[in-house]
Formats: C-alpha cells, sequence, structure tokens
C-alpha cells in the first residue's frame, strides 16, 4: 500500500521592515533603471533648487529646540507683553514677602504689588488675570507654542516670544525647572518684527502697547528694509507685520506723530486709536494736526476737532444717568446696597448736601459709594 503523499512544505520570506526597504529603494536594489534614474533626477533637482521662501531675513537666524532652566529665562522691558516684576533672592516666604512696588511671579505667588497711581496699575491686573487662567490650562495640557528665546550665555536667555507663557509656567512650578523652549542661536536681526507678530496674534493690547509694538517693528524694517522703504513702505509694512491696508493707514498716521500720541494714550487722555485717528485726518484737512494734538497734550482731555474760529456750541445739561462700571470683588457690597439704608453708612458721603435733581452729581455719587462697599 502505497503511503500518503506528504504536502510540500511552503517556505515564506522574512517580511521586510520599512525601513529595509527605503534602504533598498535608495540603493537601487531591487528599483528598475527607470525608477533609479526618477529618483536621481528629483534629488538632483532639489539640491539646485533655490528657496524663495528661506532665503526671506526672517528665517536666517538659526534655531532648535530644547530644555532651559526657567531661571535662566529673562523677560525683557521692551516688549510690550512685559509686566515689571522682581524677583527673590531666595525662595523663602520673607524673601518673597519683602518685595515691593513690583509685580511678584514666583512659585505659587502672581501679585501686582504697584502703587495704585502707578498708570499700569490696571492693565497690570487685567494681564495678571489671564495669566492665572492660562496657568489653569497648562496644569493639564503642555504648551502648544513653546517659548522663544535667544542664547545670550549659557546662564541668560532673553525672551523673544510668550512673557505670558513664561509667567503662567513660573506660576505654577517656580524657576528651578527646565521647560521647551525654542532657542535662536543669536539675537535675530528682526526681533521687533516677531514680537509684533506674536502680539498682534492677540487682540487684547492696550492701545499705547499696540502703537509701540508697532512703532518698534516699523523702525526695525525702516532699517533692515532701508531702500525698498522709500518705494515699497505699504506692501512691505503690511506682508512683514501681517496686517490689513486700513490697519497700516491708521497705526502710521500715529506713527508720524508718534511721540505725543503715545504719551496721550498712555495718560488715558485718548482710549481709542481710531477715534485719535480719525480727528487727526480732519485736523490735517485744515492743516493743524499739530496743533490740535498740542491742545490736547495741553488740556489734557479728548475733544473733537473743531476748525480756527469755529464756535463751539452749547451742549444741553445732562439730564440722564448712567450706571457706573465698577468692579465688585464681594457680593455682600451689592446686598448691602439693596438691604441697607446707605445713607446711614459712613462711607464718606455728605448725604444732606447732595442735590438729587442734578443727574451729574447723582452719578458721581454712585459710583463713589459702589467703589466704597467694594473695599
Amino acid at each position: 500500500m502505497n503511503s500518503p503523499k506528504r504536502s510540500r512544505r511552503r517556505t515564506v520570506g522574512k517580511n521586510n521592515t520599512q525601513e529595509d526597504l527605503i534602504s533598498k529603494f535608495e540603493s537601487g536594489e531591487g528599483v528598475s533603471k527607470k525608477s533609479q534614474q526618477m529618483l536621481d533626477d528629483l534629488k538632483e533637482r532639489d539640491k539646485t533648487k533655490e528657496s524663495e521662501v528661506h532665503d526671506d531675513p526672517i528665517f536666517k537666524t538659526s534655531s532648535e529646540l530644547d530644555r532651559v532652566l526657567v531661571d535662566y529665562i529673562q523677560p525683557q522691558p521692551d516688549n510690550s507683553r512685559y509686566l515689571p516684576v522682581t524677583f527673590a533672592q531666595k525662595s523663602d516666604e520673607e524673601s518673597i514677602a519683602a518685595l515691593d512696588n513690583c509685580v511678584v511671579c514666583e512659585k505659587g505667588v502672581l501679585e501686582n504689588r504697584l502703587s495704585k497711581d502707578n498708570p499700569r496699575f490696571d492693565t497690570v491686573n487685567q494681564e495678571i488675570e489671564e495669566i492665572i487662567n492660562l496657568a489653569e490650562t497648562l496644569k493639564h495640557s503642555e504648551l502648544v507654542h513653546p517659548i522663544s528665546v535667544w542664547r545670550k550665555n549659557m546662564t541668560d536667555y532673553p525672551i523673544v516670544a510668550g512673557h505670558r507663557r513664561f509667567y503662567a509656567i513660573r506660576f505654577l512650578y517656580g524657576g528651578l525647572i527646565k521647560v521647551k523652549v525654542k532657542i535662536y542661536a543669536e539675537k535675530p536681526k528682526n526681533l521687533n518684527v516677531l514680537r509684533h507678530i506674536e502680539n498682534f496674534s492677540r487682540s487684547d493690547l492696550t492701545p499705547p502697547d499696540a502703537l509701540n509694538s508697532y512703532a518698534k517693528a516699523v523702525r526695525e524694517l525702516e532699517s533692515l528694509e532701508r531702500s525698498k522703504m522709500k518705494t515699497e513702505r505699504i506692501s512691505l509694512v503690511t506682508s512683514y507685520l501681517g496686517i490689513s491696508r486700513t490697519s497700516y493707514f491708521r497705526y502710521d498716521k500715529l506713527y508720524e506723530h508718534f511721540d505725543i500720541v503715545h504719551n496721550l494714550l498712555e495718560n488715558k487722555v485718548v482710549t481709542s486709536l481710531v477715534a485719535l485717528y480719525e480727528e487727526i485726518k480732519k485736523a490735517e484737512e485744515c492743516k493743524d494736526a499739530e496743533r490740535y494734538l498740542k491742545m490736547l497734550s495741553d488740556e489734557g482731555r479728548f475733544i473733537k476737532y473743531l476748525p480756527i474760529d469755529t464756535p463751539k456750541k452749547p451742549g444741553r445739561a445732562k439730564q440722564y444717568i448712567t450706571m457706573p462700571k465698577v468692579k465688585v470683588t464681594q457680593t455682600s457690597a451689592i446686598r448691602r446696597l439693596l438691604t441697607e439704608d446707605v445713607t446711614k453708612l459712613n462711607v464718606g458721603i455728605d448725604w444732606e448736601k447732595v442735590n438729587f435733581d442734578d443727574a451729574v452729581a447723582v452719578e458721581k455719587v454712585l459710583k463713589s459709594l459702589l467703589a466704597s462697599l467694594s473695599k
């Protein structure tokens, strides 16, 4: 009886890894002459191909991603996002408590200790609130955009962009941790352009900071692109800074009168860039822009431009009350206002002398009352 035939044993070749296949392809093994010629042609073309984008000055400073000790990262006072911080020499409570007339940013402490008459006091409070919100987010996720710095030396990394991210990280973890940053090998030649692009990606810059950021970036462009700026100013500024032509015309007009305009914005004589731009344009029609701006500065108040010799029409007396916008941090203040006879409280108001028929006087009293109850 014939024994049953054994089935032929198949030999299965070992699967090649993706790296093996790529290696074979690049070496030419198992690749047709036509395919190999196409590959060689592509490589040769890539060698000679010049990139119009990467020849631009904005990409000429080499950079890398690495980790740096937070204590080595330095905020820059000339950046619009800078807070007037002072870091404690030691991390103990006594050293931190001794810091005064500054912003304190240490692990678990982010406080505004500036004098209340400091022009940046309210702005700093708002910045701190947003930084704390950012810190809450960073508890649960990493930084999507690393802080950008440049290497001055091995223990000094000035910030190019990312001040608020830096403050949030220091507030969460202190200065003795390492954080991933983008490091420029040297100070970028277009430092202020990079800052402006970063700052203007958000819409919460104060008017003086926005104008200051624009001015520094344009001065830098005037240095980097001196010849082109004379003939291609609009296209260069809008292209480099990523702003519309409308924004360009507005900011550049204010930039023409930078010194006096920035002072008006800093002292809150004017709070709207758009309104000031429109008034300067009206004044220019009468060839009187400088006189108009000087008048604003001297009088310390923003008034609509009036051509010379045009009498100002008397306005009607105010007969309405605008409820004051007072930030109340304690709900007990509202409760006292609604449930108690506030005229009996000692809040510094002489109620017998208040003229309740005068809308302006009543509005002033309301502001003072709410401010007192909120303390």
